[in-house]
């Protein structure tokens, strides 16, 4: 993996990472957020694309168009927010059809250690620091914020290349 690349992954980690602590504290993933790292996503797969032919991108285009597809049959049952189907395209572009399976035990996982902790967080008291209070709170309205799962898996799903250097 060239430099650039990896480059670029490290700046799309911390963006996955951004989104994940601003969901994680109001509810929101911003278009804006989704923007930014869509655009890094770009510049990814234009540079794989310069080396291996833009034919290989297809597979990352589908994987990301089908997470978004899911994403939006749970979004109009209610079960997910705007900002979370729209986070799952370029986050599904950005793991490719390749390692889609790997992101899916992830995303599981992740998501199995949110609700848990906002399950333990119930039996916290609310004044032992911000990230229990935080999610006492969210025990409590009993909505999830799922672009930390979701970017958490992403992490993990591309940390072995982000490390590659």
């Amino acid at each position: 993996m060239a430099v650039a690349q990896v480059i670029g992954l490290w700046l799309c980690l911390a963006c996955l990472a951004v989104i994940a602590w601003r969901d994680f504290l109001t509810y929101r993933i911003t278009n804006r957020d989704v923007l930014i790292l869509l655009c890094l996503v770009a510049l990814l797969l234009l540079l794989r694309g310069a080396q291996a032919g833009v034919a290989q991108i297809l597979p990352d285009l589908i994987a990301g168009t089908l997470l978004f597809a899911l994403g939006f049959v749970m979004w109009m049952a209610g079960a997910m927010g705007a900002g979370d189907v729209k986070l799952y395209f370029p986050l599904g572009l950005l793991v490719g059809w390749a390692l889609l399976p790997v992101f899916v035990m992830f995303l599981l996982l992740a998501s199995v250690l949110m609700l848990l902790a906002v399950w333990l967080a119930r039996r916290f008291p609310r004044d032992h620091g911000r990230l229990r209070a935080r999610l006492t709170e969210i025990a409590q309205v009993g909505k999830v914020p799922y672009g930390v799962p979701m970017a958490l898996a992403g992490g993990l799903t591309l940390l072995p290349q982000a490390l590659a250097l």
